[in-house]
């Protein structure tokens, strides 16, 4: 079965890795664009890729064979929180001639111009994804592989806090740069200590 062109609706991401691959499991890297959708709004879609699956299967998902959506739970009381959350992941692969496939989705702002960021967990977006039907080792299944990403509304981190909040007084922006004029000791200089 050939590969199916989807997107989904508007969502919130959940530990996303778009800006660079996630190596934790995955020695060449994974694009990950999981996102949280409100039941509501993902029925359609989860109607239709239970439709993709049923083609390729023949038989509807279960919960162990499901590797395209779950219910999204509260991660402190366990409890549903009404939403769905697609798992739409790519994988690196290295080509037949040992060179490495980046598979980094294209990354697009709301007015749809190409950008470069680093979207965290809690960015506005819709997924342009591959429905990718498999076979493997006997079984047999549908993931979902990002191919491009708006953002509607990012998230983006990189710097810490560390718990402060903002507050009035010193405005560093104001101040002129450091210059920072290094001086390297010489062993002479250092025979006084």
């Amino acid at each position: 079965m050939a590969d199916i062109k989807m997107n989904t609706p508007k969502g919130t991401a959940v530990f996303p890795s778009l800006a660079r691959p996630d190596t934790k499991f995955d020695e060449l890297g994974m694009y990950k664009a999981d996102l949280s959708v409100p039941l509501q709004e993902a029925k359609d879609l989860i109607g239709k890729l239970t439709e993709v699956f049923k083609r390729h299967t023949g038989k509807a998902p279960n919960a162990n064979e499901n590797t395209m959506w779950y219910k999204q739970t509260d991660k402190d009381t366990g409890e549903e929180t009404g939403n769905v959350v697609f798992k739409i992941r790519v994988k690196n692969r290295m080509t037949k001639s040992g060179q490495l496939w980046d598979r980094k989705p294209v990354l697009f702002d709301a007015a749809l111009k190409p950008i470069q960021v680093n979207p965290w967990g809690g960015t506005e977006m819709i997924v342009s994804m591959s429905v990718y039907c498999w076979n493997a080792g006997g079984k047999m299944g549908v993931s979902l592989q990002p191919q491009a990403i708006q953002i509607i509304n990012l998230v983006e981190g990189g710097t810490s806090s560390h718990g402060f909040e903002v507050t009035e007084g010193f405005d560093g922006s104001t101040v002129a740069a450091f210059e920072d004029d290094v001086i390297v000791p010489t062993s002479d200089d250092l025979a006084d200590f």
